[in-house]
């Protein structure tokens, strides 16, 4: 439950939900994090490159009566500040303040609420320095590297496009300040999460203060999954760019996940010992690779899909052994389970890390907003998480490879320099 790890959840007048999670591990710090469903995804395809950068385009007009500059004068000595964010499916808010100038951010979230400003003449300068940075992207062999993977891996979705000079040329700043207030319109279906030094006597009247007040419009709304999904199949991308003798490899394993803690923490086993296993081959049998990375993840929304990604950087002779290496290895992890002693290893590392995370008030913040939006227990950050750990089996491991190391079912992309021999 809630109480079991130490936080407290209140209903306000206006529909919104407040949960505190009071803490003593930095006595300077309040964080919080307040969302809400929607995000892009209730964007219109005609003004979706306006709505992704919505929130950045208002971060440089100021609030209420102040521009930015008036505000960050207005701030000089304060520490605190408040962003507002939009995602795929959600709109929110990100603030972190001292616990003395906590007031001065319920100000300041009040204000990203109901008195955003449109600087034109900001937005200007901003657009010549995005022309610049773009120009300079479409010229840079990993810019074009990443956007091939992220066209790509949304199949050439209109709402998959990466950020070129052609979509940039989109945005109309009227259109993301339209969209902007009109996700935050009604502060009703919105919950604000509060981490830190921060008591529940103290904060009440500043909570009834700034977010009771804020309006509810009685609005009920979810994301929309607007179809954005990866391939199916094995694919397989080369991009030759630049001059460099260099080459960078990416493998994206996805498919249909079910979204729960343990699902969550099965890939994260799983890609903890991957990470290992890939250190000691690619490093040190074949030499000459940078460090490998891996990670994996099983989204929730828009629809319920992990993906597993390895990359790293080699000599571009190496291309294939390597890519002959990580399947080796993802089909050694599947024939048998992987040795208790390796399992153990992988739980260490998991309860070390834990051990730190959870004396951190970021920690706290971000899974506490992640369970509630996914309406699962709370009380799993505690104990039971530690037990879940300890009852990790050789086994689940090699049965989590066989699931999500589909070899039917991946991308592959190659980075090459200009000319020389092809791949595969």
């Amino acid at each position: 439950s809630i109480t079991s790890v130490g936080a407290t959840e209140w209903k306000l007048s206006n529909g919104a939900r407040v949960i505190i999670k009071p803490t003593d591990f930095k006595d300077d710090e309040v964080l919080f994090t307040a969302y809400s469903p929607g995000g892009t995804s209730l964007a219109a395809d005609s003004g979706f490159m306006s709505a992704t950068m919505a929130s950045q385009i208002m971060s440089l007009g100021g609030l209420g009566p102040f521009n930015r500059i008036d505000l960050g004068k207005k701030l000089t000595g304060k520490a605190a500040s408040v962003s507002a964010s939009l995602t795929e499916t959600t709109e929110g808010l990100t603030g972190r303040s001292s616990p003395k100038d906590i007031e001065t951010m319920f100000q300041l979230a009040y204000l990203t609420f109901t008195a955003p400003r449109l600087d034109t003449v900001v937005f200007a300068t901003f657009k010549g320095q995005a022309a610049q940075f773009l120009a300079n992207k479409g010229l840079a062999p990993e810019g074009v590297f990443q956007d091939t993977v992220q066209v790509t891996m949304t199949q050439h979705h209109f709402r998959g496009r990466p950020l070129t000079t052609q979509t940039f040329a989109e945005v109309n700043p009227d259109k993301a300040f339209a969209f902007y207030k009109e996700r935050f319109a009604n502060a009703g279906d919105f919950t604000f999460v509060f981490v830190g030094n921060v008591d529940t006597v103290a904060i009440k009247p500043l909570v009834e203060t700034y977010l009771a007040s804020l309006p509810n419009t009685g609005r009920i709304e979810k994301a929309r999954d607007a179809g954005v999904k990866p391939p199916t199949g094995v694919v397989q991308r080369t991009v030759r760019k630049g001059t460099e003798p260099k080459a960078n490899t990416i493998f994206a394993f996805t498919g249909p996940c079910t979204s729960s803690p343990e699902t969550r923490f099965i890939i994260r086993a799983l890609t903890t010992l991957m990470q290992t296993r890939l250190n000691e081959t690619l490093r040190e049998k074949l030499g000459g690779t940078y460090s490998p990375g891996v990670g994996g993840t099983c989204a929730r929304e828009p629809r319920q899909q992990y993906t597993i990604q390895i990359s790293y950087g080699s000599s571009p002779e190496n291309v294939e052994p390597l890519t002959k290496a990580v399947f080796a290895v993802i089909d050694s992890l599947k024939t048998q389970p992987p040795p208790a002693a390796d399992v153990e290893k992988v739980k260490e590392e998991i309860l070390r890390s834990r051990e730190v995370d959870v004396k951190t008030n970021a920690y706290w913040l971000n899974n506490i907003a992640a369970r509630d939006q996914a309406g699962e227990d709370l009380g799993g950050l505690g104990a039971p998480y530690d037990v879940m750990v300890r009852r990790l089996t050789p086994a689940m491991i090699q049965e989590a490879a066989r699931t999500y190391f589909n070899p039917a079912n991946y991308a592959r992309f190659v980075l090459l320099p200009e000319g020389g021999p092809a791949t595969k």
